[in-house]
């Protein structure tokens, strides 16, 4: 019997890389990285409320220079607003800005259709079935 835990990895890897690129050229249009509209979206989900970049960080299993950086970088573009509170020096806060709120809601609809291109070749019940099985192996790890 052939072991398939490595040609699972290696598969799974290869579908992560080919969607980030994909998303990445889609995403280039709007003059932001996928990486950087997972954190759009993430705000755009807290809605009025600021998040901590500590947060981030540990929502987005990322460093805090890493966080830090997005943050920056989205800071120019004027999508984000970052505050460090007056009583707390040792903390900053991010929260999205109009213009973040309008990006996100154009890339809404890319983002539909770069999942219904995905899932293109199934029908609804293997769909299901994906979605299933893609839950349960997130919530194994």
């Amino acid at each position: 019997m052939q072991d398939h835990s490595r040609d699972c990895a290696a598969l799974i890897k290869h579908i992560d890389t080919k969607m980030t690129k994909q998303a990445n050229e889609r995403f280039d249009t709007y003059g932001v990285t996928f990486r950087q509209v997972r954190l759009l979206m993430f705000l755009l989900e807290m809605g009025a409320e600021a998040v901590s970049l500590k947060s981030l960080e540990k929502r987005f299993e990322v460093a805090q220079s890493t966080a830090a950086g997005l943050v920056v970088r989205l800071e120019k573009k004027g999508l984000v607003q970052g505050y460090v509170p007056a009583d707390d020096k040792r903390q900053k806060f991010v929260r999205l800005t109009e213009k973040g709120k309008e990006l996100c809601i154009s890339i809404e609809e890319d983002m539909r259709e770069g999942e219904r291109i995905l899932l293109q070749s199934m029908d609804e019940k293997e769909r299901m079935q994906f979605y299933s099985l893609l839950r349960k192996v997130n919530d194994s790890m």
